[in-house]
């Protein structure tokens, strides 16, 4: 009797699961009908029409339901999943009558093209799996949505644009596992109730929205907690101490907010913590020894912020980290001892750090990317540094570092970027180069580096985009060997002691014949956090002379062209044929011995920004093409021998300082104060030899004024006794009167 009484238990339990969706062909019908009239509300195009690539081609009436495309039913043939991600749907979910499916469990209908706000789910008690997240949704979170759907587990919104306040009410579904709302324009504070009642919750996402207020020390209480994204909002305050209590936690990013206060030492409690995000804040104050507790830790970046004193030097027990990143803060003393295998990436910069090139990094054989610049390190740079065999990326520039750059045997074949400027580094070009075949960008400005550019670049670093050699102590001939450089972008010789022309050959620089597109020259680490693939993408940055003021291009870099071969000794014509590097944004030549005239095609260069030819021995006429230059808007042609009417143009008639054409004697015309002699705004442009008298004239006037001025003053007091003895008298009746106020003030 026991027995029967635990079967017919177990098919009343089954019956009872059943009643949702009674098994009856009616309910089945109403579930058929319920899709098929949402089906013809989508768009055909994307997936609401028949035609034999329609992902809901399947959805017919002469099939059953549970068959359709996206359909998973039941043992009593009741649609339990709707599942169509990625599909291409185009619509609204507003004809779709979830009444009709009281046994949905899940609905994933994330990216796709669906609009319009969320619908209140009605009688479908049981929904735990909600994913609408990556399509175009709008207005605000259903006040109501936790009521309809008590059982939710998993919500993910994200990636949409609804907007208001996350509900309070929502704390209702008390059964939450995964929160997702990231990515659209919610506004207002993190309601607490969230944690208080959810106490199953894993994964809470909410960044990329401007959420505004502290974070509620009530977290606390969500202690299964493993992912916490707050990042990319507006949130102040400190980082509340509690959130030492959220022991299971592996991912916590609070980055790109306005948090401040120090970083709590409780934050060594998260011993399961992985990635640590805090970047880009205002926080102060040290970073606490206890973070050495995090043993699990991969990735941890605190860049952008007021952190200051030294680096604890328990870090190094730190054996996991595949990633650092302490830049942009206030941080001193000497550079940390990292002893750490696994590192792919260090990141230094901009701090206060002093003290030698640390010797321990030479012994990180998976270092891919080591930033140092913008610190205070000195003396010479160890040959073991080039030995790195997976080094990418290094920059140690501005530093005090000096020397010469020692030869390695065994340099690194993968170097893609080298950044040295802005030190006291000397000798000759460094040969350690030589074997980096993937070199892309080379920056040695700013140094004592002397000799010449060797011939074998053109030929051992063909990928080279970028050549930064300003404001070194090279000389020779610019060899004409770069030419061999097809990818090359940016040239920069500026403020060296080059001689001779320039080559002809330059104009054969491919990458410059036409406009960039892309915005950033890649350059990206891989590396796995918790046995998943993940990628750090580094930007590239370059100093430019840029309209005569330094500028640093970071971001934008791969969309600056550009030739600067300013301050040197050149001599020699500028070659007709650079009117083929249409892709020039900038072209500065100006403090040479240039001479001959502008190429009459300067005008082909039609996204030009910049030009300088200022201070060279250029003469003729200037071009009439340059007023074609419809992008230009920093020009200087002074100090040259140019002569002739200004061109005019809608964009020349924006550059109306007339300093830009200064100190050339035959111009004439706009935005000079010298007329031209084509008869209607002109007189004739004089030439030399007028120049010549017109300046004879004037010095001979001024020194007969002189004379004349002279003798009218002095001649009385040398011939007339009575005015002499008048006029002293009257100077010191002057004197006393002045001497009499002093005293009384």
């Amino acid at each position: 009797m026991a027995r029967w009484t635990r079967t017919q238990a177990s098919f009343l339990h089954a019956f009872f699961l059943l009643l949702p969706c009674a098994s009856t062909s009616s309910a089945i019908e109403q579930e058929a009908g319920s899709l098929l009239r949402w089906k013809s509300t989508l768009s055909p195009a994307n997936g609401g029409g028949d035609y034999p690539s329609s992902p809901l081609l399947s959805w017919s009436p002469g099939r059953p339901t549970c068959s359709w495309h996206g359909i998973l039913c039941d043992a009593a043939g009741c649609v339990t999943e709707l599942s169509l991600p990625g599909v291409g749907i185009h619509g609204t979910l507003t004809a779709l009558n979830f009444a009709a499916l009281p046994a949905l469990t899940k609905l994933d209908l994330r990216r796709n093209n669906i609009s319009g706000h969320i619908p209140i789910p009605a009688n479908v008690t049981g929904l735990a799996y909600l994913d609408l997240s990556h399509n175009s949704l709008s207005g605000v979170i259903p006040d109501t949505l936790a009521r309809a759907t008590p059982r939710m587990k998993h919500l993910n919104l994200s990636s949409n644009g609804l907007h208001g306040p996350i509900p309070r009410s929502i704390s209702g579904m008390q059964e939450m596992r995964a929160f997702d709302v990231s990515k659209n324009k919610l506004t207002g504070k993190i309601p607490p109730e969230l944690f208080m009642e959810w106490p199953e919750i894993t994964e809470f996402h909410v960044q990329s929205n401007f959420l505004m207020g502290g974070i509620p020390p009530d977290i606390s209480n969500a202690t299964k907690l493993q992912s916490l994204l707050l990042y990319r909002n507006s949130l102040s305050g400190q980082i509340p101490v509690e959130i030492g209590k959220l022991k299971n936690l592996q991912f916590l990013i609070l980055a790109w907010n306005s948090l401040t206060g120090p970083i709590p030492h409780t934050v060594g409690n998260l011993s399961r913590l992985v990635l640590l995000g805090l970047f880009v804040n205002n926080l102060s104050g040290r970073i606490p020894p206890e973070i050495s507790n995090l043993a699990a830790l991969e990735a941890l970046d605190l860049d952008t912020n007021q952190l200051e004193g030294e680096v604890p030097e328990a870090m190094s027990s730190l054996q996991s980290l595949q990633y650092l990143d302490l830049s942009s803060n206030r941080l001193s003393g000497m550079v940390p001892y990292l002893s750490i295998s696994k590192l792919h990436a260090i990141s230094l910069e901009n701090n206060r750090f002093t003290g030698e090139f640390p010797l321990a990094f030479c012994q990180q054989a998976s270092l891919e990317i080591l930033d140092l610049s913008n610190n205070q390190l000195y003396g010479e740079l160890p040959p073991c540094l080039w030995s790195l065999q997976k080094i990418q990326f290094i920059d140690l520039s501005s530093n005090a570092f000096s020397g010469n750059i020692q030869t390695s045997a065994k340099s690194s074949l993968f170097l893609e970027s080298v950044h040295l400027a802005n030190n006291n580094l000397m000798g000759e070009f460094a040969l350690v180069l030589k074997r980096c075949r993937r070199l892309t960008i080379l920056d040695l400005g700013e140094n004592n580096f002397s000799g010449t550019i060797p011939s074998w670049i053109g030929a051992s670093n063909p990928l080279l985009r970028v050549l930064r050699l300003r404001s070194n102590m090279l000389h020779g001939n610019i060899p004409w060997q770069l030419s061999h450089l097809s990818s090359l972008q940016l040239l920069d010789l500026a403020d060296n002691s080059f001689v001779g022309s320039i080559p002809r050959s330059l104009a054969n620089l491919t990458a410059m014949m036409q406009p960039k597109a892309e915005l950033n020259i890649p350059l990206e680490v891989n590396y796995q956090v918790l046995g998943k693939f993940a990628r750090y993408a580094y930007t590239e940055r370059i100093n430019i002379n840029w309209k005569g003021q330094y500028h640093t291009f970071e971001g934008t870099i791969a969309l600056m062209t550009g030739i600067d071969l300013s301050s040197n000794y050149l001599s020699g014509e500028i070659p007709l044929e650079l009117s083929n590097l249409q892709g020039l944004r900038f072209l500065n030549f100006s403090r040479n011995h240039l001479s001959s005239s502008i190429p009459k095609d300067i005008g082909n260069l039609k996204i030009l920004e910049s030009l300088d030819l200022s201070w060279n021995e250029l003469s003729g006429s200037i071009p009439s093409s340059i007023s074609k230059l419809m992008s230009l808007n920093s020009l200087n042609l002074s100090n040259n021998k140019l002569s002739g009417e200004i061109p005019t143009g809608s964009q020349l008639q924006t550059l109306a300082e007339p300093s830009i054409y200064s100190n050339n004697l035959g111009l004439c015309g706009f935005p000079l104060n010298i007329a031209c002699s084509d008869g209607s705004n002109s007189t004739p442009a004089p030439n030399s030899q007028s120049q010549e008298l017109e300046a004879l004239s004037w010095y001979y006037s001024v020194l007969a004024g002189l004379t004349f001025g002279f003798w009218l003053w002095s001649g009385p007091l040398l011939l007339f006794e009575p005015w002499r003895v008048a006029i002293f008298r009257c100077i010191d009746h002057i004197q006393d009167r002045a001497v009499q106020k002093v005293f009384i003030v």
